[in-house]
């Protein structure tokens, strides 16, 4: 390679002031907006998003008068009716929309698109043939792998509530005051530990496919023997097992609403505590993958 030329020389320019990382974030948010099913899948995010505020503008807007017409139809019905309402639970429910049908398949491509492509063109030695730390290497290249994940979950929740809060009744604000810092919260965490998990298992598989195919392994077989486990055992806690009922606990939590979702998923000490064994348990490999220098991704 060129950099392993005679006539190679170490540079004794002005360097810039930015850390290393920095460029390897920029880097891959260009890499990965390049492909086609990543740009669809944060447009469909956004679209769903501005969906759900065209329906919240009519409610509030066009219709302000709809919460005391459901209050009266729910005073009809059941005596203290507060469904009517959209409270901090209710951006739990909204959750949903975007953790199954958006997290997880750009989870994929990243581990595919990313992490495999610098496996397949050995990078490594290309990226610390310049001042940049493996530590270094890795910090931007999750920063960015978070990030993409953020844009198709936090940030349209939060663009969400934004638009309910401004043109919601007087009051209202009181009502979804936890969702600013829950979410950011919960889904800080989860796109920490998805970005983690994807880079040690290829760290391990060095295979882009095979990563995926892990992936779906575990989550699906996760679900499917947390709730089974729970139901045998009688022990809501054994749903821990599930990772999605994790990061459903765990936002939960951070958004006030724990004591109000079923009892038959685990506490949110116990959710909390396996994402971030997760996360460390992955930061171990990683740090024997750097170790070896044979980690790209």
């Amino acid at each position: 390679m060129a950099f392993r030329a005679s006539s190679y020389s170490r540079y004794t320019g002005v360097k810039s002031k930015r850390p290393a990382w920095v460029p390897v974030m920029f880097s891959t948010w260009g890499r990965g907006w390049k492909s086609k099913w990543v740009r669809r899948i944060t447009t469909m995010s956004l679209l769903l998003a501005i969906a759900l505020t065209l329906l919240l503008y009519a409610l509030n807007v066009a219709i302000p008068d709809w919460r005391t017409i459901a209050q009266s139809l729910g005073e009809m019905g059941v005596a203290g009716d507060r469904s009517f309402q959209i409270t901090n639970a209710t951006y739990l429910g909204l959750l949903n929309l975007y953790i199954h049908p958006f997290l997880l398949p750009l989870s994929l491509l990243f581990g595919y698109d990313l992490i495999a492509g610098d496996l397949r063109t050995n990078a490594l030695e290309a990226y610390f043939a310049r001042p940049l730390t493996p530590w270094g290497y890795l910090f931007g290249r999750t920063a960015a792998y978070a990030g993409f994940l953020l844009a198709v979950t936090l940030a349209p929740m939060l663009w969400i509530w934004l638009f309910d809060v401004s043109t919601g009744p007087d009051g209202h604000f009181h009502d979804v005051a936890r969702v600013p810092f829950g979410m950011t919260a919960a889904m800080t965490l989860v796109a920490l530990t998805m970005s983690l998990l994807i880079q040690a298992i290829t760290a391990i598989t060095r295979s882009g496919l095979w990563t995926n195919l892990v992936l779906l392994v575990v989550f699906f077989f996760s679900g499917g023997m947390g709730t089974i486990l729970t139901e045998v055992t009688d022990n809501p806690e054994m749903g821990a097992i599930a990772f999605w009922n994790d990061i459903y606990v765990v936002s939960a939590g951070f958004m006030g609403v724990d004591h109000e979702i079923s009892t038959r998923l685990p506490s949110f000490g116990l959710a909390l505590t396996v994402l971030l064994a997760i996360c460390g348990g992955s930061l171990l490999v990683l740090t024997r993958a750097l170790h070896k220098r044979t980690l790209v991704g």
